[in-house]
């Protein structure tokens, strides 16, 4: 298969360089999977999980939101956050996620409504991909 170069950057650290044979992630109109050649453009990246696919197999990350830059031989996503699972605080994760339900239970204005949902949102990916660890899975 065809390899294109692939970087996840974040503002505090470069996540992942490498080539890469597929990559998929959420774009604010759902899932796209991004190979070798793909025309260019530029994507929203949102919460969710992306998946690698390389030479040495499959490798998946939580990010949050983001942008990514697709040209036919080069992928860039620039990621407000970005966490193998092995990575992830897997109570911490879980924790955060009840505290963003129990507000969403009381809080009335808009804005704070909407801030609790990316929080849960952002802290259920991150309970979701931290499941995916080889120390999660026993």
């Amino acid at each position: 298969m065809t390899l294109f170069k692939l970087a996840i950057l974040t503002p505090y650290r470069l996540l992942y360089s490498a080539s890469a044979e597929s990559l998929r992630f959420v774009t604010s109109d759902g899932q796209i999977e991004i190979l070798a050649g793909h025309e260019p453009f530029v994507a929203p990246v949102a919460i969710g999980a992306v998946r690698i696919r390389g030479p040495e197999g499959e490798r998946v990350a939580a990010v949050s939101e983001g942008v990514a830059t697709i040209r036919p031989d080069r992928v860039e996503l620039l990621i407000d956050a970005a966490e193998w699972p092995e990575e992830i605080d897997a109570p911490r994760a879980a924790a955060a996620l009840e505290r963003a339900k129990k507000r969403l239970e009381t809080e009335t204005m808009p804005w704070e409504i909407e801030r609790s949902r990316d929080a849960a949102a952002r802290a259920g990916n991150r309970v979701a991909v931290a499941a995916l660890a080889p120390s999660a899975r026993g």
